[in-house]
């Protein structure tokens, strides 16, 4: 498959497009809050993000198709944590790892010096995005709640 990806910037006219992918079923399955988002908290959510510069959030784009979203939200220690997920439409074609590969450089070409250390918590039951860390050389621990993928940003 030909692909053309890149990563943006969210802009104030996503926040719709992120709604709908956050309530999207199998994404609130493998979620750690497993309701669904009402239109109000997601709107007030969306506009603190995009406000917050511990905060980058990106949409995934091949062409000029929207296939998916990456955060990462930035503490004072060094670690990010990632919260990605991939349109319905497009799951099972190798785009998470795309994701973060692509996240990994634009940490470089943004100048994002703070993050040091990339963290994803994952479900036991999400085997798909377990795959996906492991395949992005992420070392796995196995923790009570759910498994951590940490990545140690090469510089």
């Amino acid at each position: 498959m030909d692909r053309r990806l890149q990563l943006r910037r969210a802009k104030p006219q996503d926040m719709d497009l992120l709604y709908r992918w956050a309530n999207d079923d199998t994404v609130r399955a493998n979620a750690f809050h497993t309701e669904k988002i009402p239109y109000e908290h997601h709107v007030q959510w969306f506009q603190k993000m995009m406000a917050d510069a511990s905060v980058c959030q990106y949409i995934l784009y091949d062409g000029d198709l929207a296939v998916g979203q990456i955060r990462l939200t930035a503490g004072n220690d060094g670690e990010a944590l990632i919260d990605y997920s991939i349109a319905s439409l497009y799951r099972g074609k190798g785009y998470g790892t795309s994701l973060l590969c692509l996240l990994c450089q634009k940490l470089d070409t943004d100048k994002i010096s703070n993050v040091t250390k990339l963290i994803g918590q994952v479900k036991y039951q999400n085997q798909a995005s377990a795959r996906v860390f492991e395949k992005s050389g992420f070392h796995k621990t196995k923790l009570p709640e759910y498994i951590q993928y940490e990545k140690e940003r090469s510089r």
